[in-house]
């Protein structure tokens, strides 16, 4: 006897990148990595440019020296982002402090105006960089305090006060950084949110559903689920371009929200694949549900076509688990769109008899 295969929440489908608001697919990770020492470079050449021609407009031209050095280094890194992304990312940070130390000691020491590189220089190289990568790039910041002590000593009259303030410098960088990070925000919305429809995203499905399963299957109350998948929808989107297929999709998405109750929940697993759960719901009033969003869907034209729906429906407690309860509705779904495309086939054999 064959087990039946299982779809689980770590299924390719549930992993797509998700779409951002303009239709476009998030950057992959391999890319991630060339993007963000191209940015620090940049940044790097951008920052010590600027304190080069500070140094010279507050009377300090040796300091510019080092900038100089600075832009120098920030090309050189340019290039080596170019060509193998992240490698020596940490060894350029290094020398940013390094060089930064130098400017701030030929320009004045711990009394520079120039001090406000620093929380530039650590905002800037954390604010384009994951999490995992801050310690490296924040520990070097301890050579800025090695090379103003070497140049001074008494780092300008109180160690204490001066090393508490290069402190309060750079752990404001690292707020600054925290607080601006952009990547921060579009994570968060979109695991809980997708932009397109304003369902919830794949997700979010298990964190969600699981614990109102556990409820239903401990009280014996029904709970179903109703996959639903939107027909020759990369077609119609290659068609209509972006903006057509993201306004399809929000005129596909209104129609199942009106199909819905006030406890019940939808997500959107893919661009052309909903679920409905229905808490409280059997499995029959499950496929009425599905039978009615299939019909508000093809009963109209959207973005002036006629569209339609493949849906399938499971419940608990046939269904114990998210998983097999999302992969009872997916494959009910491919039985729906196997039939349906059979039907026709069917005819012509008949007519042809």
């Amino acid at each position: 006897m064959t087990q039946r295969p299982r779809i689980f929440l770590h299924a390719p489908f549930l992993h797509q990148p998700e779409p951002d608001p303009r239709g476009l697919v998030l950057s992959r990770p391999q890319r991630r990595g060339r993007s963000q020492a191209l940015l620090r470079s940049r940044f790097r050449t951008f920052l010590f440019l600027l304190l080069a021609v500070l140094a010279c407009a507050v009377g300090h031209p040796a300091a510019a020296v080092p900038a100089a050095l600075g832009v120098l280094v920030g090309l050189l890194s340019g290039a080596v982002a170019h060509r193998q992304g992240q490698r020596l990312a940490h060894s350029f940070a290094v020398l940013d402090w390094l060089l930064l130390g130098c400017v701030l000691a030929l320009a004045g020491g711990i009394h520079s105006w120039l001090l406000a590189a620093v929380p530039l220089l650590t905002a800037g190289q954390l604010g384009v960089s994951p999490h995992h990568d801050w310690p490296y790039l924040i520990a070097p910041a301890s050579l800025l305090v090695i090379v103003l002590a070497i140049a001074d000593p008494s780092l300008g009259g109180n160690k204490v006060v001066s090393v508490a303030v290069l402190f309060l410098l750079v752990a404001g960088g690292v707020a600054t950084a925290y607080r601006v990070d952009p990547s921060r925000a579009r994570r968060a919305r979109l695991v809980r949110v997708d932009a397109v429809t304003g369902f919830h995203t794949a997700r979010r499905l298990g964190e969600i559903v699981a614990p109102r399963m556990q409820v239903a299957l401990a009280e014996q109350r029904p709970l179903s689920l109703v996959y639903l998948q939107l027909e020759h929808f990369e077609g119609n989107r290659g068609l209509l371009g972006a903006r057509g297929g993201e306004a399809l999709i929000k005129e596909v998405a209104q129609r199942l929200r009106g199909q819905l109750g006030p406890d019940d929940l939808a997500f959107r697993l893919a661009p052309d694949a909903f679920a409905l759960v229905l808490p409280g719901r059997s499995l029959s009033e499950a496929r009425a549900l599905a039978s009615a969003a299939a019909d508000a869907i093809s009963g109209g034209l959207i973005a002036g076509r006629r569209q339609t729906l493949a849906t399938g429906a499971a419940a608990c407690p046939a269904a114990d688990t998210v998983e097999e309860l999302l992969s009872a509705a997916r494959d009910a779904a491919r039985r729906t769109a196997i039939d349906e495309q059979s039907i026709p086939q069917v005819a012509e054999l008949a007519a042809a008899q």
